[in-house]
């Protein structure tokens, strides 16, 4: 008998098939036809392979009706998610743990997605954790997907939160996830520093949404990587990890699994990874906790363990890893920090005024990029190695940069 052996040929290098050819010659088929959009001069027409689609200019994100502004951004470890003014939800950036929400094969992407299943639902928030992903849908309760290494998602696809119908306000930390009610506060997932707030530490996550303990529901509520702060009335608690100072209990210490409060009389609150602040419109405003990058207090380098004044005349404030950008009274933003996260060309770690072309509405910082709303614009600066700015440029922007709505 004879044995005849068949060499198989596969689509891969050194085949005879030259598959970038084909797709260069598919994309130059579709430039040649892709010349009009169904949303006139509201969109550019834009070729994504040989898909004919759109892009939108100045900043505005694709909708279902062609080209809108944002109303809400939040910013992750490597990716950036924004509600746009007809409540749909776009996000783009970092995917390896299907942060996005959406069915891509890539890991990262700067063109800004739709999360298909929340299609047909009026998403109201949205907060963007290191790898994962919360929204508020109206009448429809909270929502989440991505990294659920501590059951802080319930996993890679989007799907509600059990008991989360009467959520009011949304945070997303590392490896936790917070919701406030209108008179309880919940957190689920990783809780080894107590960052959930129940008065214990654990090495088993919780699963499920979990009230914390001695604070009714927040009128205000951030996230850090191990750590939460939350304003009730008017006072600001804080509980979790606190190694860098970051719960502002005037020490470094062990982890503070329940509430405690840090200071009262404020309205906003906003954290970083390791630290915290929190302010009104009519004081200063004052931060606290991790401070290797002079992201708490430029005037001083080391850790901080109780609050500090730093700035007045704030009507919000956000911060990352290491920096911190605040919203003025007069509309414009102020960051201290990392050089290279400021929205300013400059070497050194101070305090910048960001050039911006008007009044800013809303501000979010992730671990290393900022963004802003502007006229219903997103901005965006800092790293872009996982398109978190929404441009193509992997280098990245020390200066705003207008997000390219593809």
């Amino acid at each position: 008998m004879r044995l005849i052996f068949i060499a198989m040929l596969c689509g891969c290098a050194g085949s005879l098939i030259d598959h970038a050819a084909a797709s260069a010659n598919a994309t130059q088929r579709c430039m040649d036809a892709c010349t009009t959009t169904p949303y006139g001069d509201a969109a550019t027409p834009l070729c994504l392979g040989d898909q004919c689609t759109y892009a939108c200019t100045g900043g505005k994100l694709k909708c279902a009706g062609g080209c809108c502004g944002a109303l809400a951004v939040s910013a992750g470890g490597g990716h950036t998610c924004a509600v746009t003014t007809t409540g749909e939800l776009r996000c783009w950036g970092f995917n390896d743990k299907h942060q996005l929400g959406a069915d891509l094969n890539a890991a990262m992407t700067a063109t800004n997605s739709s999360v298909t299943p929340l299609t047909g639902k009026v998403v109201t928030a949205v907060a963007a954790g290191f790898a994962h992903t919360c929204a508020m849908v109206d009448g429809d309760g909270v929502w989440c997907w991505g990294d659920d290494s501590s059951g802080q998602s319930g996993g890679p696809a989007p799907q509600k939160v059990s008991g989360s119908d009467g959520a009011l306000r949304l945070a997303a930390g590392a490896g936790h996830t917070c919701f406030a009610a209108a008179t309880q506060t919940f957190c689920w997932g990783r809780n080894t520093e107590g960052q959930v707030g129940n008065g214990a530490t654990e090495t088993s996550p919780r699963l499920t949404p979990t009230p914390v303990s001695g604070i009714g529901g927040a009128l205000q509520l951030a996230a850090g990587e191990n750590h939460t702060c939350a304003i009730d009335g008017t006072n600001v608690f804080c509980w979790g990890a606190n190694d860098r100072s970051q719960v502002g209990n005037g020490t470094a210490s062990a982890a503070v699994p329940t509430p405690i409060k840090v200071t009262g009389e404020a309205g906003f609150v906003g954290v970083g990874a390791n630290h915290s602040c929190a302010g009104s419109t009519s004081e200063s405003l004052e931060c606290w906790g991790a401070n290797a990058s002079y992201q708490v207090d430029i005037s001083v380098l080391g850790d901080q363990k109780s609050p500090k004044n730093v700035l007045s005349k704030v009507l919000a404030v956000a911060g990352g890893t290491g920096h911190t950008c605040a919203i003025r009274q007069d509309g414009g933003v102020t960051c201290w920090g990392l050089p290279d996260q400021l929205g300013v060309a400059t070497s050194s770690s101070s305090e910048v005024d960001v050039q911006l072309p008007g009044p800013v509405q809303a501000i979010t910082v992730g671990s290393s990029h900022t963004c802003v709303i502007q006229a219903g614009a997103v901005m965006c600066w800092g790293s872009n190695d996982h398109g978190q700015l929404g441009i193509p440029d992997a280098a990245g922007s020390v200066t705003p940069v207008l997000i390219s709505g593809r």
